[in-house]
C-alpha cells in the first residue's frame, strides 16, 4: 500500500465556468472541474492514476513540497490530495 500525499493549485478559470487544477511538484499532472468539488474529485483521480502508471513504469516519483515552499498564485487555493496507488490497479 503507498499513499502519497502532495498539494494541488486551484483557481477559478478566467470565464468563470470551471476551476483548473494543477500539482506544482508532478509535471504533466492537471484537470479541471465544473465546481470546486469536483475539480477536487478530479485532482485526486488525476494524481491516483498518474502515480500508479508512474509506479508500474518505475519512473522516479518526486517528493512531495511543504505548502510553505509552493508560490501560490493570487486568487488560487491549496488543497492537500492524498491517495493510494492501490485503489486505482484495483479499479
Amino acid at each position: 500500500m503507498t499513499v502519497y500525499k502532495y498539494y494541488a493549485v486551484i483557481h477559478q478559470a478566467e470565464d468563470e465556468d470551471a476551476f483548473i487544477v494543477d500539482f506544482p511538484d508532478i509535471e504533466n499532472c492537471f484537470t479541471d472541474g465544473e465546481t470546486l468539488g469536483h475539480a477536487v474529485e478530479m485532482a485526486h483521480d488525476a494524481l491516483g492514476l498518474l502515480l500508479s502508471v508512474e509506479e508500474d513504469d518505475n519512473t522516479p516519483i518526486p517528493k512531495a513540497s511543504s505548502a510553505k515552499d509552493i508560490d501560490l498564485p493570487e486568487g488560487a487555493s491549496l488543497v492537500l490530495i492524498e491517495v493510494n496507488t492501490d485503489d486505482f490497479r484495483e479499479s
